[in-house]
């Protein structure tokens, strides 16, 4: 019976030795798609754009002419995604134009969400025309 112990407790310590630990994926940051990035238009102010875009991650302190949007994905610990936007202000503090590049595949998200929802139209509007 104490061997039947021991070797269960060696067995289980034993075991648990090998297992690995889960690991999350950690997002941080904004998530800032194209269409965000489409509706802005110059000559906004900070509220609207803040409304659209959300409120940043970064703001800087000694500037209130740029916001700062960052967005970081990691699994494990490879950095799968990484992106910066900076939205520039002038100086009546409306917005002027944005910095930065979106990855390519949200690209090809944006992209497919627009050509599935315009395939969806065609056919109503097909519809209607034939009537």
């Amino acid at each position: 019976m104490f061997r039947f112990i021991i070797t269960a407790t060696l067995l289980t310590l034993l075991s648990a030795c090998t297992m690995q630990v889960y690991k999350l994926n950690v997002q941080q940051g904004n998530i800032v798609t194209q269409e965000m990035l489409d509706k802005l238009q110059p000559g906004m102010d900070k509220r609207q754009v803040a409304y659209i875009m959300g409120n940043p991650v970064l703001k800087d302190t000694f500037s209130t002419r740029h916001w700062d949007y960052v967005y970081r994905q990691e699994r494990r610990a490879d950095n799968v995604k990484q992106y910066h936007i900076r939205v520039n202000f002038d100086q009546a503090q409306k917005y002027s134009h944005f910095e930065g590049e979106l990855p390519a595949a949200i690209h090809k998200k944006a992209s497919k969400t627009k050509m599935k929802v315009a395939l969806e139209a065609a056919p109503a509007e097909a519809d209607e025309q034939a009537k």
